[in-house]
C-alpha cells in the first residue's frame, strides 16, 4: 500500500493516457470487482480522475490487493501500453514490489487429444415470432466456424433452429458426454444482455448455457478450457464511432443487428471458462445478410492467422476486438441512416494459456 501512495502521482501519470485499458486487466485480475468496473468507468470525470480513483480503490483492499497490481504493471503488454510506467518501476526502491516480483511463466493447458473435444454450434436463423426476423447470414457464420474448429481437430455438431427446450436438451446431453481436452460452444441468435432466444421466442439464460459444463455438473471438464462465443445483440443501442487520428476500414454495405430487450447478465466465478460475446452490454451486433457477422467472421479468420503461430486465444481475440472495432457500416433507424460500430466484449476464468495447436492435417 506504501508503495503505490508514494508513487501515486507518478502512477496516475502513467496511466491516465488509456485508464480503460488498465481498468480492464485490473477487474479482470479480480482485484475490483466487476460492479467496482463499472462504478468508475461510468464517472464523468478527467482520465486522471479515474486512475485516481483506481488507486485509491486498489489501496483500500490492502496490501495483498496492492501487490497484486504492482504485479499487473510489471506485465510486458501492459508497460508495452504504456512506455513511461517502466521509468516508474526502473525507479523503484530495492524493497519495492514492481521490482522485486517477476510474473511466472503461465502454463498451456493440455490440448493433445484427437479429436481435441467437442464443438456444439447452436444457430438459431429463423423463429416462429414474427418480431423475430431471419437472420440472413448466419448459415455463413456456421460453414466458418465449422471449417475452422473441423481443421483445428475439434469434432463440430451442428444444430438449427432449435427451440428454447430444445437448446436446453442439447447443452444437457453434450455436458454428460466425454470429453477431450476441451469444449468450444457456439451461439448464433437474437438476444438481450441476459439471454438468448430460441426459435419459439423462449429465451435462455447465457447462465443456463455455461452452467451445465461446470466443474460440478461436468466433472471431464473440470480443469479443462471450456470456451463459449455467443453472437448475438445485448440490447438496441448502436455503438457511438469516436474519432481518431488514423485510417478506418470500411464496413460493407447491409449491415443487420440481432437485436431484442435489455437486461442484465453476469459471467459464472467457475474457473477455466472464457465467454467471449459478440458486443459490448446493451448495444447491438452486426450481421451482414449475404457474408455473416463481423464477430463470427473475425473470430475465424484470425484463428487461422493465429493458431499456426501458436498464439494463445485471449492474444488472437485482442486482434478480432482490433479488426471489428475498425469497422463500420450504416444502419436504418426511424431518424435515417445511422453509423454503426461495434466492439466484441471478451470474458475469462481461464488459469493458464490457452493455445489450439494445429494437427497435422492440411492447411486451410
Amino acid at each position: 500500500m506504501q508503495e503505490i501512495q508514494k508513487r501515486k502521482i507518478s502512477l496516475t501519470d502513467a496511466l491516465m493516457s488509456d485508464p480503460d485499458y488498465i481498468l480492464q486487466h485490473v477487474q479482470q485480475g479480480a482485484l475490483i470487482t466487476h460492479r467496482e468496473y463499472k462504478n468508475i468507468r461510468s464517472i464523468q470525470i478527467s482520465s486522471e480522475g479515474r486512475i485516481i480513483n483506481l488507486l485509491d480503490k486498489v489501496m483500500d483492499k490492502g496490501d495483498e490487493t496492492c501487490h497484486h497490481f504492482l504485479t499487473l504493471l510489471q506485465q510486458p503488454e501492459v508497460q508495452d501500453t504504456f512506455p513511461t510506467l517502466k521509468r516508474v518501476c526502473s525507479a523503484a526502491a530495492p524493497d519495492n514490489p514492481i521490482q522485486e516480483t517477476q510474473s511466472p511463466e503461465l502454463s498451456e493447458y493440455r490440448m493433445s487429444s484427437l479429436p481435441r473435444g467437442h464443438c456444439l454450434i447452436l444457430n438459431n436463423q429463423r423463429f416462429e415470432l414474427r418480431s423475430l426476423k431471419e437472420r440472413k447470414g448466419s448459415s455463413r457464420d456456421v460453414e466458418a466456424l465449422t471449417q475452422v474448429f473441423s481443421w483445428l481437430g475439434f469434432r463440430v455438431s451442428v444444430l438449427e433452429d432449435q427451440t428454447g427446450e430444445e437448446m436446453c436438451g442439447a447443452l444437457q446431453r453434450f455436458s454428460h458426454m466425454d470429453h477431450g481436452d476441451c469444449f468450444v460452444c457456439c451461439t448464433l441468435s437474437h438476444g438481450t444482455e441476459q439471454d438468448v432466444y430460441g426459435r419459439d421466442g423462449k429465451r435462455v439464460p447465457i447462465q443456463d448455457i455455461l452452467s451445465p459444463f461446470n466443474g460440478a455438473n461436468c466433472p471431464s471438464l473440470a480443469n479443462k478450457p471450456k470456451v463459449f462465443f455467443i453472437q448475438a445483440c445485448r440490447g438496441k443501442k448502436v455503438q457511438e464511432a469516436v474519432a481518431v487520428h488514423a485510417d478506418c476500414i470500411g464496413g460493407a454495405t447491409g449491415p443487420e443487428t440481432d437485436a431484442g430487450a435489455t437486461h442484465g447478465y453476469t459471467l459464472p466465478v467457475d474457473s477455466d471458462f472464457l465467454v467471449s460475446m459478440a458486443t459490448v452490454q446493451e448495444c447491438v451486433s452486426i450481421r451482414h445478410s449475404l457474408s455473416g457477422s463481423w464477430y463470427i467472421q473475425s473470430l475465424c479468420q484470425q484463428l487461422k492467422q493465429g493458431c499456426p503461430r501458436r498464439e494463445d486465444i485471449l492474444t488472437i481475440l485482442t486482434r478480432v476486438n482490433e479488426e471489428v472495432s475498425r469497422r463500420e457500416g450504416v444502419l436504418s433507424s426511424p431518424n435515417g441512416p445511422q453509423l454503426a460500430k461495434q466492439t466484441p466484449d471478451p470474458r475469462f476464468t481461464l488459469r493458464k494459456r490457452l493455445v489450439f495447436p494445429v494437427p497435422n492435417v492440411p492447411t486451410l
